[in-house]
């Protein structure tokens, strides 16, 4: 498809211009990850510069539109970014598969610059539209590390949550960004990597994580939480003591139930069996125990999809598109 050289205009213009007026507060919030329900925050949409935490985003757009077992030879350019690195070498050739658990457990830049064609226009174009499709509406990426020396990756402790929610919900997002150690082989060396998210590495209910840190724009803190039905994101920017701050968080709650409206399957939609509504990941509301009883769900049946819509008090706290289909296409 063809660009339109006045929208690209603009857009460089946009990454070029961000740089003036970002807040330096602090920020935090707190997601139920099934509806991203907002739970508990404070400056939730406040443009903060995000440090590395931005690599999520360019872990989800590679594995969205690259091929991951593809082999990438390393450029100079790649060699030299500075920051965290995993010490590529000009001329070694490695898979995307790997550079990514280069990303994500030791927030490479170097990977980070080979991942994005060296922050390639069309990487990053790539970036900020899928930050846009997902509602991520107070964002703007201007490259793949999150280094923030000469450009600025400035989005919200509110759209970060919203990107992690998204991304974790990728099988192959979710088997990278969780692993404890991995073993990667390229063309020169073996290496080994170990998360750096230590409340990964040491609490089996924190899923996956991302660190980030700048002297511009000091700690950024991703973390995902899952205990029995409860499935948080946590979000800090800006704060020093985030790792207490998320195991405090993430424990604080005792004042949700997490109600588990459906499971994953295939359910009978209609009194004759012929249509069935289909599930394929759980659906879990976040719930105050003073909301329980006056919840209420509806699904409405289109054509050829549904919707599910959950009410609190005739306010629509969640809503979702599902899939249907007719008896004919279920395998017994």
């Amino acid at each position: 498809m063809k660009k339109n050289p006045l929208l690209i205009f603009v857009f460089l213009l946009s990454l070029f211009s961000i740089g003036a007026g970002y807040n330096k507060e602090s920020s935090y919030i707190v997601i139920e990850k099934t509806t991203n329900r907002i739970l508990e925050g404070e400056n939730i949409n406040n443009k903060m510069l995000v440090a590395s935490t931005a690599k999520i985003l360019t872990a989800i757009t590679t594995i969205e539109n690259y091929d991951l077992n593809e082999v990438i030879t390393i450029t100079k350019n790649d060699s030299l970014a500075i920051g965290s690195s995993i010490y590529l070498k000009e001329g070694e050739q490695i898979t995307r598969k790997d550079l990514l658990y280069a990303l994500m457990l030791r927030s490479a830049n170097d990977a980070a610059s080979a991942l994005s064609n060296n922050n390639s226009f069309d990487f990053i174009y790539k970036m900020n539209e899928l930050a846009k499709k997902i509602g991520m509406l107070n964002s703007t990426f201007s490259n793949a590390s999150g280094l923030d020396e000469k450009e600025y990756n400035l989005s919200t402790a509110y759209d970060m949550a919203i990107l992690a929610s998204y991304a974790s919900k990728n099988e192959e997002f979710l088997e990278i960004a969780k692993a404890h150690n991995y073993v990667s082989t390229s063309s020169l060396i073996s290496r080994t990597f170990i998360n750096k998210h230590k409340l990964v590495n040491s609490l089996d209910e924190f899923i996956w994580g991302k660190t980030g840190y700048t002297k511009k724009s000091h700690r950024v803190l991703v973390s995902n939480y899952q205990k029995n039905n409860m499935d948080l994101i946590i979000v800090t920017i800006n704060n020093s003591d985030d790792w207490n701050f998320h195991k405090t968080k993430a424990n604080s709650f005792n004042n949700y139930y997490f109600e588990e409206i459906l499971k994953p399957g295939i359910y009978s939609l209609a009194v004759d069996d012929e249509v069935f509504l289909v599930v394929d990941e759980r659906i879990c509301i976040a719930l105050k125990k003073e909301e329980i009883n006056n919840i209420k769900y509806k699904i409405f049946l289109y054509q050829d999809y549904s919707y599910i819509y959950v009410y609190l008090k005739n306010e629509i706290i969640f809503k979702k598109r599902l899939d249907v289909m007719n008896k004919d296409n279920i395998s017994v």
